[in-house]
């Protein structure tokens, strides 16, 4: 599992500092969408706050799935898009993870674990100036019908 909290005032000051990492951290996609959702409740940037909260909640929870081992990537070589935040027609969060990122986490959870898909469920909220994000990983091995 992972946990994370983001001061969305700060965050937007960041957001809209030139130069900023930000800028490279969310797709088109997530920025569309939070320009959307802003429409009806909160700013782009509490939105965005949020989508951030979940990229690094993903980065805590896969990490937490590999506890005892050292990490397969240096937090810089992260491409923070390669993290999104996807919502279903009804506005619901999940996680898309992408390549080549997808299969990093996917061969350092085999390695400890064992073969199987690795799925990632995910809740955001933001109010009060703060924006958090929670991400629960969950491991289905693959069954071997031959071990039956």
């Amino acid at each position: 599992m992972g946990v994370d909290l983001v001061d969305i005032e700060s965050f937007a000051e960041q957001l809209d500092s030139p130069g900023t990492a930000y800028t490279r951290a969310f797709t088109g996609q997530e920025r569309r969408t939070a320009t959307v959702r802003a429409a009806l409740t909160g700013s782009p940037h509490s939105h965005l706050a949020a989508r951030w909260a979940a990229k690094e909640s993903f980065i805590k929870a896969w990490s937490a799935a590999l506890v005892g081992t050292p990490p397969p990537l240096n937090q810089e070589d992260i491409i923070w898009s390669h993290i999104e935040v996807v919502v279903d027609r009804w506005g619901r969060p999940s996680l898309t993870i992408h390549e080549p990122l997808l299969t990093t986490v996917t061969t350092s959870i085999a390695d400890i674990h064992g073969e199987g898909t690795p799925s990632w469920h995910l809740s955001m909220s933001h109010d009060g100036g703060m924006a958090m994000a929670t991400v629960i990983a969950e491991h289905s091995a693959h069954e071997n019908p031959t071990l039956k």
